[in-house]
């Protein structure tokens, strides 16, 4: 082969040597990854500690809300006992009202008994004396 007919073909290489060349060039070298990588864990520690804070406030958040939803508990709790005390004392009550009832209601019938028989006592007097008026007016008339 002569200089002329591999001409063509040095000129091939050489133009990919060329593009060879510009990708290299392109390319990233380790120490540019190495620098990004540097780069990149800063900032994720950076965020890591931010979320790191904002985490602490949150479980702070919810050690307080705890807290307030303990305290209602022990509130909720006092005023169950009350209305439990409450309760007892209606049923108490109900009990005597409902005891002084039937004895108001026996009262009332042995009243009511008494006041009958008295009522007829006064009108067996009644018709006794009128049986009587009628018999001294029958003799004087």
């Amino acid at each position: 082969m002569d200089e002329e007919s591999l001409a063509p073909l040095i000129k091939f290489i050489g133009q990919k040597f060329d593009e060879a060349d510009r990708r290299l060039d392109q390319m990233v070298t380790k120490e540019e990854v190495r620098a990004q990588q540097t780069e990149t864990r800063r900032h994720f520690e950076v965020v890591a500690e931010a979320l790191r804070g904002q985490i602490q406030q949150v479980a702070e958040g919810v050690v307080g809300v705890e807290q307030r939803i303990d305290g209602v508990d022990q509130r909720l709790e006092r005023v169950d006992q009350r209305l439990d005390r409450i309760d007892q004392r209606l049923d108490r009550f109900e009990q005597k009202v409902e005891a002084e009832f039937i004895e108001t209601r026996a009262a009332i019938r042995f009243s009511y008994s008494q006041l009958e028989r008295r009522i007829q006592e006064l009108e067996g007097n009644y018709a006794s004396l009128k049986e009587r008026v009628e018999r001294v007016e029958a003799r004087q008339g």
